[in-house]
């Protein structure tokens, strides 16, 4: 069988780690398949081929362009390929081959604000829509994700597949106090911290975290509050607001931070939040877990389902009781040994590997073959 998966957005931080996780799991567990990897020029080390079963095509064809449309059916052709994966939704709609598309939410279908442009909306949707009408099987990442899937998409509940990904290997504890006092440094940490890591969009909730934030100040808390990563457009709105709350010098945008520095930077925090209004997944809730941080976090969407029993869940549009839940966490010394413990033991449930084995079951299903676990007599 030879399976082509399209990664050109691998350079992306949130679905290229998603590209990469699943994609090398699943050439480690299963090299009796063969793989092409099509990639955009200058990528080619984001991902780690070992043996003779995987092979890198780079292609610049651009995406959401009309060139991939017509260029990308030929080049599976070319390549004899079986069937075609894309961990994005986007797929050729001439059908060179069964596909499957992982779809991880719809966001933009669900949270209007979050793409304010109507037309970027329509074009969201037709080439969403088209994708799961041309794909074989959908993936998603919770089950929460095939619900809003079927809503919004009107698809049969038996062509969604429920996959859970998982964090990265490298989201472990950092206890090197040196490396800590460096994330520290680096990004102008001088107090203990409550983190936050995503970008800036309005499902975040960005600005219910500083009212929060204020709450748990005002509460006798001590401490700064990070967030981690890009947030133009936005920022300056969200200075604004932490001036407006009276605690500016309280408040630390990163900006950008590279992947390599997240670890250390979750296991330095004191307190991880999740004030979001919608996550398909919910990745830095996991993150934070594997790194040893109590979470503090909504209970809306996909939320709970993955972050089970492990985080203290408080309402998002509720200031105060976030806040308060800052607190409990940050201070109650026997709450926060049960978050953590609950934490490493919740990420268990999630592995890359499980998720290449019930990937590889759907590739099996869709091509027609069997098992290679089921028993004949």
């Amino acid at each position: 069988m030879r399976i082509a998966f399209d990664l050109r957005r691998i350079s992306n931080p949130g679905i290229g780690r998603y590209m990469k996780c699943l994609v090398e799991a699943l050439l480690a567990r299963d090299p009796e398949h063969e793989y092409l990897l099509i990639m955009l020029p200058g990528t080619e080390e984001k991902i780690a081929v070992s043996g003779k079963h995987a092979e890198k095509l780079t292609s610049r064809l651009k995406y959401y362009s009309v060139r991939e449309q017509l260029e990308l059916p030929g080049i599976l052709r070319a390549n004899r390929i079986d069937l075609l994966h894309s961990p994005h939704f986007m797929l050729p709609l001439l059908r060179a081959c069964p596909s499957v598309v992982t779809i991880h939410d719809v966001i933009y279908l669900a949270c209007k604000e979050d793409l304010p442009s109507r037309l970027g909306r329509l074009y969201y949707r037709g080439m969403m829509a088209a994708s799961v009408r041309v794909a074989s099987r959908i993936i998603t990442d919770s089950s929460f994700s095939k619900q809003d899937i079927i809503r919004h998409l009107n698809v049969a509940p038996e062509k969604v597949d429920v996959i859970y990904p998982a964090a990265g290997a490298e989201f472990q504890r950092v206890s090197d106090s040196g490396r800590l006092q460096e994330m520290r440094s680096k990004y102008g940490i001088s107090e203990d911290f409550v983190l936050y890591a995503g970008i800036c969009k309005p499902r975040k909730n960005h600005t219910g975290l500083l009212r929060a934030f204020r709450c748990f100040l005002n509460a006798g808390g001590t401490a700064q509050l990070v967030f981690a990563g890009p947030t133009n457009p936005g920022e300056a709105e969200l200075r604004r607001l932490a001036e407006d709350l009276g605690i500016a010098r309280k408040v630390i945008f990163t900006g950008f931070v590279e992947e390599s520095d997240l670890p250390a930077l979750y296991s330095a925090a004191r307190v991880y939040a999740c004030p979001s209004f919608y996550e398909g997944f919910g990745f830095t809730v996991l993150e934070a877990m594997a790194c040893g941080v109590p979470v503090v976090c909504s209970a809306e969407t996909s939320l709970p389902e993955v972050a089970g029993d492990a985080a203290l869940y408080a309402d998002p549009r509720d200031p105060e009781q976030f806040g308060w839940a800052l607190s409990q966490a940050w201070e109650d010394r026997e709450l926060r040994m049960s978050l953590i413990q609950k934490g490493r033991d919740n990420v268990r449930r999630f592995s890359w590997e499980q998720a290449a084995e019930q990937t590889s079951m759907v590739y099996r299903q869709v091509l027609g073959i069997p098992d290679k676990r089921t028993v004949y007599a």
